[in-house]
């Protein structure tokens, strides 16, 4: 077991670096916090650059020797200047991009049109694994998933789902021309989907503009949740959750 004790150590420089999404695009790398997210990229064969522990005896290390990555001993202070929390766990994880694209010729998507909280991203994707998408297409201005708090609240489903950060229009045009019907969220849309579903592709939309003027042109069908209370709109995340299962249920098993 390798040990660091200084915060200056130049590995621990590049680790702390990670944080930002300059550094993770450069490095190909980024970091993930938990035994539980770090036991579900290892089990999905994820490439675990190194595990770092502030508890070399603990449940990281054996974890460590049986899936054969290195386990790196530190002061609960470095792990703290790592992670994005504030009080993280004592394990922590530094793992390698590994691409993973959805294909079309499946059944289930969810597409994502500019959503820009990373909290609200991780948790649709992991609201999509859940409800078995064949793949989630994320537009090139959203959020990063490989970034701490979208991974935190993806509870590691970013390691089960294919995903591509893409220009949302072309992918969008490649399901419909796979005969994928497309439905965004609206405010503007219907209260029911309205058409027989084989295949079908769920937009949310940014968290204050909704789906743009293009993607809504695309769209075969504007779906709105009915509000029966006096909120103006659900969040971004929660309304994802109720259209991925309304239309999981249309779509049949």
């Amino acid at each position: 077991m390798k040990e660091i004790k200084s915060h200056t150590n130049e590995y621990i420089k590049t680790l702390r670096a990670l944080k930002k999404k300059k550094e993770r695009d450069e490095a190909g790398k980024y970091i993930i916090e938990g035994m539980k997210t770090i036991c579900e990229a290892l089990h999905a064969a994820q490439e675990v650059e190194c595990i770092l522990t502030a508890e070399p005896g603990g449940a990281a290390a054996a974890l460590a020797r049986e899936y054969g990555v290195e386990i790196i001993s530190v002061p609960y202070e470095i792990i703290q200047q790592i992670a994005d929390t504030k009080t993280p766990p004592n394990d922590i994880a530094c793992i390698k991009k590994q691409e993973n694209l959805p294909d079309y010729g499946g059944r289930f998507y969810v597409a994502l049109d500019d959503v820009n909280d990373p909290k609200n991203l991780g948790t649709i994707i992991r609201t999509a694994d859940a409800a078995g998408v064949d793949g989630v297409f994320i537009s090139n201005t959203s959020a990063d998933f490989y970034g701490p708090k979208a991974q935190r609240a993806a509870m590691g489903s970013t390691f089960h789902v294919p995903i591509e950060v893409c220009e949302l229009q072309d992918a969008l045009k490649k399901l419909k021309s796979a005969g994928v019907n497309v439905l965004a969220g609206s405010l503007a849309g219907d209260y029911e989907i309205g058409v027989p579903l084989a295949k079908a592709c769920v937009v949310i939309g940014n968290e204050s503009r909704g789906i743009s003027k293009e993607v809504q042109e695309l769209a075969d069908v504007l779906y709105k949740i009915c509000i029966y209370g006096q909120a103006e709109s659900l969040n971004a995340s929660v309304a994802a959750g109720i259209m991925l299962y309304d239309v999981r249920r249309a779509l049949g098993e």
